[in-house]
């Protein structure tokens, strides 16, 4: 029967009073808390985004800066006509030049930085000129870097940037400790004949501000490479943090959080270095526990709020409860007369009369049960009285057996034999339970027996280790499909039938596979059957009052479904005029 609420019922009072305050409680913290949250990581997200432009900022100051001395030098008429024309002739006007009008624009042009993170050099091409260190250098001496004669060779590029871990140019003693990122300019005559190079270059270490304030203690710069990391602020687990670099770079936004910090960053093509800021999420981290504490005090709150209303509304509850609970442990103990007085219309009231009635139902039951139990043992004592012992049956068939061998009739004698022990197997009742090697000993019996009415040889292999030899099944497990093997294979003409019963483990089960070579049935009788055997087993069909399903199929789907549970069912494999397979399914522990 269909539960009605009504409008006086105690679940209607539990809802209104519990459950809606707690969702709609539940859903302002749980929406609260999210937005704190989003809102305090945003937040800590943009600050951090901010000083990571101005870090960048300032690395591409400093490029751009690179860029603009070698444009002051490259675009200055002086440098390029004393390179063009050098004066090599007249020895005081060559000096002249060089001293007073050369050297000034290029000590101008590093002296513009205000810092001695910039140098700058000239590779020239003619070779009469004589090399002034450390600005003049021939280039003919540096044309073993494969690199730099590639970029002179191709004649529509102009600029180029060398990494520190390319080779260096110039003589070493004007190279310093300070790796340097290069940037190579092709100078030119006014008729567009390559003079030479200018070469500008930026200390790695000017790249990175390595100055922080104290509340970014815990935050790392650092220049990555695909070789890996190239330059940090730092120390750092490099081999680390290049693996985690390597996995998350590839990813569309220009930031990503890994192991609480915070990874922003930034590729830079002119020096092909890929620029990232770590950060610490300490500060988050205590900033989100304090929004959570926040949460958890409110919650606490709310939730003493709720347990002081439910106190009062259960209260007037259990009172009822309490004397509905204590009539029935009187009738429990046999006060079976007793019945629980409370006529309103809710679930209690209810509850008091469905367990009066239950009562009432229970008193008939009992006097019915001692009713049918009393007829039981009057028809038990009956049936012992007419039960015939079959010990006497045993002894009639050993008679004949020794006549036949008097009569030198052995194998008949054999079957007669045969025939007892199955008899014998039949009729003992000490147990449900057998073993599969019983179980195969009785096909073999029974299988005897049948070749003595059949014209057909049949043969009968068996598959079975010795440990699933003493595996426990239920009786007549196999009997009755080995019947139906030999029943349906009469029809088929041929001189002889194959049966094979294969036992096997597979995974938790143990699977028996009985498959003859006889009549086969259709697809469609066959699905028919799959069905029928999987469909719910209907248990008023399950009794020992139909003897067609007793010794057949069904009857054996029905024990095991009964004995093993509802998973457990026999399955058919078939091809008409083929072979038949009947698969079983067995737990096996």
């Amino acid at each position: 029967m269909l539960f009605k609420i009504k409008r006086n019922s105690i679940m209607v009072k539990m809802i209104i009073m519990y459950t809606i305050p707690f969702i709609l409680l539940s859903l302002i913290l749980s929406w609260n808390n999210h937005i704190s949250t989003q809102n305090i990581q945003d937040n800590f997200i943009t600050n951090m985004s901010h000083a990571f432009d101005q870090a960048s900022g300032e690395i591409n100051n400093r490029i751009d800066m690179a860029y603009d001395l070698t444009e002051m030098v490259s675009r200055n008429n002086k440098i390029i006509e004393f390179i063009n024309d050098p004066y090599l002739g007249d020895e005081a006007e060559f000096l002249s030049t060089y001293l007073d009008s050369v050297i000034p624009i290029i000590k101008y042009a590093t002296a513009f930085t205000e810092t001695d993170d910039y140098a700058m050099r000239i590779y020239m091409v003619d070779d009469h000129i004589p090399e002034s260190w450390p600005y003049f250098l021939r280039l003919n001496n540096q044309l073993s870097n494969e690199k730099l004669q590639a970029f002179i060779a191709k004649e529509d590029e102009t600029q180029m940037w060398l990494t520190p871990s390319d080779l260096g140019l110039g003589p070493s003693s004007l190279n310093s400790d300070r790796n340097k990122y290069t940037l190579l300019s092709k100078l030119y005559s006014p008729a567009r004949e390559m003079l030479g190079l200018v070469a500008v270059m930026v200390a790695e270490d000017s790249l990175l501000s390595t100055v922080e304030d104290a509340s970014s203690s815990d935050n790392t710069q650092f220049l990555y490479h695909d070789q890996g990391i190239t330059f940090t602020t730092t120390d750092i687990d490099e081999k680390a943090e290049s693996e985690v670099l390597q996995h998350h770079l590839v990813e569309t936004e220009p930031y990503f959080i890994y192991e609480q910090h915070l990874y922003l960053y930034k590729t830079f093509d002119t020096i092909n270095q890929t620029f990232v800021y770590k950060v610490s999420l300490e500060q988050l981290n205590q900033s989100i526990h304090r929004s959570t504490i926040n949460q958890l005090l409110l919650i606490v709150f709310s939730v003493l709020l709720l347990i002081v209303t439910c106190y009062f509304m259960f209260k007037m509850i259990f009172l009822r409860l309490n004397r509905i609970v204590s009539i029935m442990r009187k009738v429990i103990n046999g006060s079976t007369s007793m019945r629980i007085i409370d006529n309103k219309q809710d679930e209690l009231g209810q509850l008091a009369q469905d367990f009066n009635g239950l009562i009432e139902m229970n008193n008939n039951l009992i006097h019915r049960v001692v009713m049918k139990e009393r007829l039981r043992k009057e028809a038990q004592i009956k049936a012992l009285q007419y039960q015939i012992n079959p010990h006497f049956i045993y002894n009639t068939l050993d008679i004949f057996r020794m006549k036949l061998i008097k009569e030198r009739m052995f194998d008949t004698a054999d079957r007669i034999a045969d025939f007892g022990k199955i008899l014998r197997y039949n009729l003992s009742d000490n147990t449900l339970h057998t073993t599969l090697k019983e179980e195969i000993e009785l096909i073999q019996k029974y299988i005897n027996l049948q070749s003595l009415s059949s014209s057909k040889t049949i043969q009968l292999d068996i598959e079975v280790t010795e440990q699933l030899k003493a595996y426990p099944v239920i009786k007549f497990l196999l009997q009755p499909i080995v019947e139906n093997s030999i029943k349906y294979g009469k029809s088929v003409p041929k001189d002889s039938l194959c049966i094979q019963v294969h036992c096997y483990v597979h995974g938790q089960q143990v699977w028996i596979d009985i498959i003859d070579d006889g009549a086969g049935m259709t697809a469609e009788k066959m699905r028919t059957l799959n069905d029928q055997f999987r469909a719910p087993l209907n248990y008023d069909e399950v009794t020992t009052d139909t003897p067609e399903r007793s010794i057949g199929l069904y009857n054996i789907n029905s024990r095991l479904r009964l004995y093993y549970g509802e998973s457990y069912f026999i399955t058919i494999e078939s091809k008409d005029h083929k072979y038949t397979k009947v698969q079983i399914k067995l737990p096996y522990e």
